[in-house]
């Protein structure tokens, strides 16, 4: 009876050890394999969402040179890059597609809550020309996912985003894949998915978007959102690249911003797995993302507003100078600045390009209002300009005679507005093909002022814009922000976004010397370029002088330009 207990015992140990060889070792090693099987294709996988996001980065950078607006992107860059350089030799900002599409969607609710047909057909003209930047935009995109390098960044560096992708997957996937192919393209999300980094207008019962449209407060991306009938695509834009849903995403189109990107890889594997588990070797992996956009930074241009000669009193807010019934002409000449600043260049020249009875002095205000307001993009709030245009002047004692009240964009997206007694800026300059108008007007009481409106701002970019490319000119002092002659200092400056405190860097005047150029970083650290001058105080967008009495025959600034044959 033991023996055969000891034979029962040895026949089981024999049994189980045939089984644990023949099934358990073979599943043991079929799931080792599908684990590492698995393993590797979350490797490949997290390798072209990589890939993918190195790629959103890419078109991010690209800078394209727009005739109407300057430099585009689908980031906003401050006025520091290399690449972006004007005539007059310093760096210019580069615009978001969606700051500027926002700048004016915003200027043409503006418009209608004023009732202002200039405003209104401004906004128009720049939302058709905003349709070819669009355009070629996408293209750029597009050309640049087809591995086209001849596209820069805002350094001047180029973009190679083929270049790097490749790079980045062969460093990346597994070592036993290999890379049969790689395919870049453009497109949007449908479901307005993703984010557009836009803030509505403030305050949102004015800003004609329903909550269906919204993102919280942001507008949603690639859905029409209408304003005064006119339709308004936003580009999908994050803080940051990010990842986003693969099955969303639509082919490009010409109704869309395309800023998303696909990449789908194929890979083949080069194991023996493949042929263990019967799976075939080739593997497709997609991945699409969503690019970054900057935020807008940087002060934007100040507006002055000056009585030379006596007050004129029927003026007395925003709101009249922009009525149709203030003003009754006499005769209203444009001209244009030529070969230089007038006249602070030896060689400049201004030339009359307009003149007649029209378009009428409170034409002029609304055409200029909006001009200043576009070079602050989205910063003003809604609220903020709707009461600046109906406060009144007399509150701070407006209209005394060589008084300087500034108008500034606060970071808080308030309007400042404030009285200087000594003027920052060069005195009666108009910048290089830029414009100047000159109204000879009558008003109630017989009263007849000469208004002289000169535009810094109007003409954008190196194509049109001059040696300054439509930028606000700097101040005599380029920290004139943080004066005391100017009412300035260190805590003024920091609450308008501007000075030390705001842009970290510091200030030398003209009387200074330094090696690296106008600034310094405030930490002590390396500025690897110099700013735009009026990048750290804000510059003279336009100037506005009411010259009190007009004399019988002409005004004086037109006497001037005439008695220096210019």
């Amino acid at each position: 009876m033991k023996k055969n207990s000891r034979n029962t015992k040895g026949n089981v140990l024999v049994m189980t050890t045939v089984v644990v060889c023949l099934v358990f070792v073979p599943a043991f090693i079929l799931v080792s394999q599908f684990g590492l099987f698995f393993v590797e294709r979350d490797k490949a996988a997290n390798a072209t969402d990589g890939a993918c996001l190195l790629a959103a980065n890419g078109i991010s950078r690209i800078v394209i040179n727009d005739p109407h607006f300057g430099y585009v992107s689908l980031s906003n860059c401050p006025p520091t890059g290399a690449g972006t350089i004007a005539v007059d030799g310093e760096p210019l900002p580069v615009i978001s597609i969606n700051t500027l599409l926002g700048t004016i969607r915003q200027n043409m609710i503006v418009a209608k809550e004023l009732n202002n047909k200039a405003m209104e057909e401004l906004a128009e003209t720049d939302r058709q020309y905003a349709f070819a930047t669009i355009s070629e935009l996408n293209k750029a995109i597009a050309n640049s996912l087809d591995g086209d390098t001849s596209y820069f960044d805002a350094e001047g560096d180029m973009i190679n985003i083929r270049k790097e992708v490749d790079a980045y997957l062969a460093a990346n996937l597994p070592a036993n894949v290999k890379l049969q192919s790689v395919s870049l393209s453009s497109g949007w999300l449908n479901d307005a998915d993703g984010s557009s980094a836009v803030k509505i207008p403030e305050p949102s019962q004015l800003a004609q978007v329903p909550d269906s449209l919204k993102r919280g407060d942001e507008y949603k991306p690639f859905i029409n959102i209408p304003c005064n009938g006119k339709d308004f695509h936003f580009a999908g834009l994050g803080t940051a690249s990010k990842v986003v849903t693969a099955t969303k995403f639509k082919e490009a189109d010409s109704n869309h911003i395309n800023s998303i990107v696909r990449l789908a890889i194929v890979v083949n594997r080069t194991d023996s797995i493949q042929s263990d588990l019967k799976i075939h070797p080739e593997v497709a992996y997609t991945s699409c993302c969503q690019p970054y956009s900057r935020k807008d930074a940087g002060p934007k241009g100040v507006l002055t507003l000056r009585f030379s000669g006596e007050h004129v009193a029927p003026l007395s807010s925003w709101k009249d100078l922009l009525s149709d019934n203030t003003f009754s002409d006499n005769k209203v000449t444009t001209y244009k600045s030529f070969y230089g600043d007038y006249p602070l260049d030896s060689t400049a020249r201004m030339y009359v390009t307009k003149s007649g009875a029209g378009p009428n002095t409170s034409r002029q205000f609304g055409e200029h209002f909006y001009y200043w307001l576009r070079n602050g993009n989205m910063r003003p709030k809604l609220a903020s300009v709707l009461n600046m245009v109906n406060e009144s002047f007399n509150g701070l004692g407006f209209g005394q005679k060589d008084e300087i009240y500034t108008y500034e964009f606060a970071s808080n997206g308030t309007i400042s507005r404030r009285v200087l007694n000594s003027d920052p800026f060069p005195v009666g300059t108009t910048a290089h093909l830029q414009e100047q108008v000159i109204a000879d007007t009558n008003i109630a009481n017989g009263i007849n002022p000469v208004i002289i409106f000169r535009n810094n701002v109007r003409y954008l970019g190196t194509t049109y814009g001059g040696n300054h490319a439509g930028q606000p000119l700097p101040g005599k002092n380029v920290a004139w922000c943080e004066l005391p002659e100017f009412n300035g200092n260190e805590q003024i400056a920091k609450l308008l976004g501007k000075g030390k405190l705001a842009t970290q860097l510091i200030a030398f005047d003209n009387s200074d010397s330094i090696q690296d150029g106008t600034f310094a970083k405030l930490n002590g650290g390396e500025l690897s370029a110099q700013p735009r001058k009026s990048y750290y105080s804000g510059g003279l967008a336009m100037d506005i002088e009411i010259g009190g009495l007009a004399p019988k025959d002409t005004s004086p600034p037109v006497v001037s330009m005439s008695r220096s044959g210019r």
